[in-house]
């Protein structure tokens, strides 16, 4: 099994088990949302709090209010009633787990609120198991005499609620699969380059795939120059010893021939930028440039364990971007899969020819319903969009609208971003039939998609739905976000399950 680094357990019960240390309570600035399950010592404390004022119930406030018998209250804020969605209670919901965590709070009574809404109890384990994450995997988990040292005892969360119907078990179920498998994502992405490279990589998509029962194809850099291509070999030349790596994950859920959405997630374990070097400030922030591919896998876990009714393909497309002897030159002309050639004007625009590569293998080979890739691709999407969404470039009015329903219900801001003709002419080459990067910073948000759209049928009878998101401003954050401590993020784990359930016929 592949670890989580999710430091919590979530269970559901209708009542706290026993001995309970600690009660949760979402309040309103109107008052607590549901109490009655509340013991009558911790209601009396619950009522005290409320009485004085104290708290005002703000969006993710927190407070403790001893019981008694080394027992507490734990008030958690909503806000205005008027505003609260399910986007709230997953941020309150981690506000406590965080809280948990800090003051090493072993055990947690959630009262859930009574509401009719699923998606609600769906978002709270969402946040409780997503508060939960830290990553520890080099935190003091060896003593200097090579003994392991014993794991700390998750947080135990027992979900308290109104009802016990099947609705509200199936989305505790169903919220916890998501959470981990974001969590997942997130510990994969955390790991360094030492630890992770291309063969490493696949070895993590092997094991997930034998633990949840999918198909998995490893193409090695020999069956890759067999087939032709140029994009991602020239990507991983400079590290001979860690050759790059294309990663198929394949889940069949539908019965009969249907068509798989495919999914593609850019998977760089290390990106020193090659030849046209990154500045050294921050560079070991690189070890997220495999992000986009670190969520395929926690998507493909979700999908697996969800066992939903449809087929689902997920690539990898794996390299380490680094500089030596062997490293792929600025002016160099590569050949890609689908018969395109690039001219290299800058090594550090490599995403784009790893993903081009596996998105027209990707096409060819198993005929998708719809394309989506993911990709930590351009500065130039933060600078435009800030670190607060993701930019999504789409040849279908129709999957926009798609994702805009899923990323609303997950809780994940996306924002559309134009390819026009004039995007697409910024690619051209005068060697070759593309550059890789285009003139200076012009449309420079864009250039990767617009790129990345001659691999993909674009336009015509013949065209397949695509979307590229561009996660380069959210796949990590270097601050504390409702969600997320400092680190990986996980992110568009949640947005594109919920995607890939309402293809399969779900909420």
């Amino acid at each position: 099994m592949i670890p989580t680094s999710t430091v919590a357990t979530v269970q559901l019960a209708k009542a706290a088990t026993s001995p309970t240390k600690s009660y949760v309570v979402f309040l309103t600035k109107e008052g607590p949302v549901d109490s009655a399950a509340l013991p009558e010592n911790a209601a009396g404390a619950l009522k005290r709090l409320t009485d004085s004022g104290i708290f005002a119930a703000g969006p993710n406030e927190t407070s403790i209010q001893a019981i008694e018998s080394g027992q507490r209250l734990i008030a958690v804020g909503l806000g205005d009633p008027k505003k609260i969605t399910a986007t709230t209670y997953r941020e309150a919901a981690a506000a406590v787990a965080k809280l948990a965590l800090k003051q090493k709070l072993a055990d947690l009574a959630v009262m859930l609120p009574k509401v009719d809404d699923v998606e609600v109890t769906e978002a709270i384990v969402e946040g409780l198991l997503v508060g939960s994450f830290e990553y520890r995997e080099y935190h003091g988990t060896v003593k200097k005499s090579g003994k392991s040292k014993a794991a700390d005892t998750p947080t135990k969360i027992t979900l308290v609620a109104p009802s016990m119907d099947k609705a509200i078990s199936a989305a505790v179920d169903r919220g916890r699969i998501i959470a981990e498998s974001q969590n997942l994502a997130r510990t994969i992405a955390s790991r360094p380059g030492n630890d992770i490279n291309p063969p490493e990589l696949a070895k993590v998509a092997q094991q997930l795939a034998k633990d949840v029962k999918i198909q998995c194809r490893v193409l090695d850099e020999k069956e890759m120059k067999r087939l032709g291509m140029g994009g991602i070999l020239a990507v991983g030349a400079g590290s001979s010893k860690t050759p790059p790596r294309m990663i198929v994950l394949d889940y069949r859920g539908a019965k009969g021939a249907s068509k798989p959405l495919l999914l593609v997630g850019k998977s760089i374990t290390f990106d020193s930028g090659g030849i046209s070097i990154k500045p050294a400030d921050k560079m070991g922030h690189m070890i997220y440039d495999k992000s986009g591919g670190t969520a395929v896998l926690g998507i493909m876990n979700a999908v697996a364990k969800l066992k939903l009714p449809i087929n689902v393909v997920g690539i990898l497309t794996s390299a380490e971007n680094v500089l030596s002897s062997t490293a792929y030159r600025p002016g160099d002309i590569l050949r890609m899969y689908n018969g395109v050639t690039v001219d290299v004007t800058n090594t550090d625009a490599e995403g784009r020819l790893v993903l081009g590569d596996a998105l027209a293998w990707g096409i060819e080979t198993y005929k998708p319903a719809a394309v989506v890739d993911m990709a930590t691709l351009t500065g130039g999407v933060v600078i435009g969009l800030g670190k607060a969404l993701a930019g999504v470039m789409t040849n279908s009015d129709e999957l926009m609208e798609e994702f805009n329903q899923a990323s609303k219900q997950a809780g994940e801001k996306i924002w559309r971003l134009p390819i026009w003709d004039e995007h697409r002419d910024l690619m051209k080459g005068q060697a070759s039939d593309l550059v890789n990067s285009g003139p200076g910073r012009n449309a420079s948000p864009l250039q990767g998609g617009a790129f990345l759209s001659y691999f993909v049928k674009w336009d015509g009878d013949d065209s397949i739905p695509w979307a590229h998101f561009d996660i380069a401003g959210v796949a990590d954050t270097e601050s504390e976000l409702p969600l997320y401590a400092k680190g990986s993020t996980g992110w568009g784990v949640r947005t594109m399950v919920r995607w890939i359930m309402a293809r399969a016929g779900g909420k």
